[in-house]
């Protein structure tokens, strides 16, 4: 593999990870935008961001052909920032701005950090939403604390611990539930 990328004398390598990033963000705004498209609920404090940005990538991008000029443009524009976390099963709409994975918002000249720092992801902040298909795997990640718990094999701190964090996703499962569905707006459907 690194003789391929090391072989290329024109190709720069800055240039091949911006394509990787710019190809992995088309792949997640359009899952996003199917999602959305069957009926998938959104919620969260970026919620109404990820639907815009899921319909302007699918009413600029969708089936067309995405080459080096338009997959800088979908880097650089600020309004698709959206990185899924498996781990944090959260969706990260990110804005520098505002994110409190980044330490030194507000007081970096170049704006932040250019994208979310998922090993700081903070549960209060502003650029995170959440999709039926997070949820259910909330609800699986829940069943096992579940039976984890019942089989009795942690010790007390990790049980603990365990408790304390299932409380939490459980917390994300009653917010989610308890906003009402948006359906299609009148102004993404032209």
């Amino acid at each position: 593999m690194s003789e391929s990328y090391a072989g290329r004398s024109k190709a720069d390598m800055l240039e091949v990870l911006d394509q990787e990033k710019g190809m992995a963000l088309a792949e997640t705004l359009t899952a996003a935008s199917e999602r959305i498209a069957a009926g998938e609920k959104v919620s969260g404090p970026a919620a109404d961001r990820y639907r815009a940005a899921a319909a302007e990538f699918s009413n600029r991008y969708a089936g067309t052909y995405l080459g080096k000029r338009e997959l800088r443009a979908l880097v650089t524009n600020p309004r698709l920032q959206v990185y899924e976390d498996t781990k944090a099963f959260l969706t990260c709409n990110h804005d520098a701005f505002t994110a409190l994975c980044n330490p030194d918002r507000g007081r970096a000249r170049d704006g932040g950090q250019a994208t979310p720092d998922h090993s700081r992801c903070h549960p209060a902040c502003a650029n995170i939403s959440h999709t039926d298909s997070q949820i259910a795997a909330l609800r699986r990640e829940v069943a096992r604390i579940d039976a984890s718990a019942e089989a009795g094999l942690d010790p007390y701190p990790i049980a603990a611990r365990e408790q304390q964090r299932k409380a939490h996703l459980t917390e994300i499962i009653r917010r989610h539930a308890a906003q009402p569905p948006v359906g299609p707006d009148p102004q993404e459907m032209r």
